[in-house]
């Protein structure tokens, strides 16, 4: 696919919130509709803080798409994007707006990457077909990073050295490898579907506050006024 096409945008990652999370569900709560400040709700409360996703030079804009999509089909709201030497895009007509509900980080390089992710407890385990490990064992690690290499080379070296160790996704088939959107469905799926959503209040509310304001047409306007009507600065 060629980068110049109209379906295709550059990611960037999420800004923060320009106000206080309180103020941002106080405000624009009173717009929006009850089912959807339910939506919401259940959403923000049942995201998974203890999986992300690491996706090191994956080029194709459908293989990042789909990915996206189903980390966040999983409660899985982070995902992690190394460059590598190729901006990461995305296929709009996959994702459906999917990224306005996620934090997605980009690297340029695998070391800040890891070390990023290591200092916030995670192990790296790195999908490969001649993995070691089954799903189910990397299931029962606490705080986990799943890594997905290119869709030709696979890994870097750095990478592969940085990781806890491998797993594979069992296949009976014929075929010897899965596309990488499809590996993702599938380990996300094992390993996630014992967890509940983990986020502490705070981070629970920032994250109500953030979709509220993806929900509203220009949600600066409507908190500035009602911020204006409280008599906050």
């Amino acid at each position: 696919m060629r980068r110049s096409n109209p379906d295709l945008s550059v990611l960037s990652g999420a800004s923060a919130l320009p106000y206080p999370a309180e103020d941002i569900i106080a405000a624009l709560q009173e717009v929006v509709l009850p089912e959807r400040l339910e939506r919401l709700r259940v959403v923000a409360a049942a995201r998974i803080s203890s999986v992300t996703v690491v996706l090191e030079s994956v080029i194709d804009p459908h293989n990042t798409a789909a990915v996206l999509r189903t980390s966040d089909a999983h409660g899985v709201g982070e995902v992690h994007m190394i460059e590598q030497g190729h901006k990461p895009l995305l296929a709009k007509r996959v994702t459906r707006g999917c990224e306005r509900w996620m934090d997605i980080v980009l690297h340029r390089a695998t070391t800040p990457c890891v070390s990023g992710l290591r200092l916030r407890g995670y192990e790296l385990w790195l999908a490969d077909m001649s993995g070691t490990a089954t799903l189910e064992e990397v299931a029962r690690r606490p705080k986990v990073a799943l890594v997905f290499g290119n869709e030709h080379l696979g890994a870097s070296a750095e990478m592969r050295a940085a990781c806890a160790g491998t797993f594979a996704v069992p296949m009976r088939g014929m075929v010897e490898s899965l596309n990488v959107s499809v590996a993702a469905g599938i380990t996300l799926h094992t390993v996630t579907g014992h967890r509940q959503g983990d986020l502490g209040e705070d981070a629970v509310r920032a994250l109500r506050a953030r979709f509220l304001m993806e929900s509203v047409r220009n949600p600066e306007l409507v908190i500035e006024r009602w911020r204006q009507t409280r008599g906050r600065p």
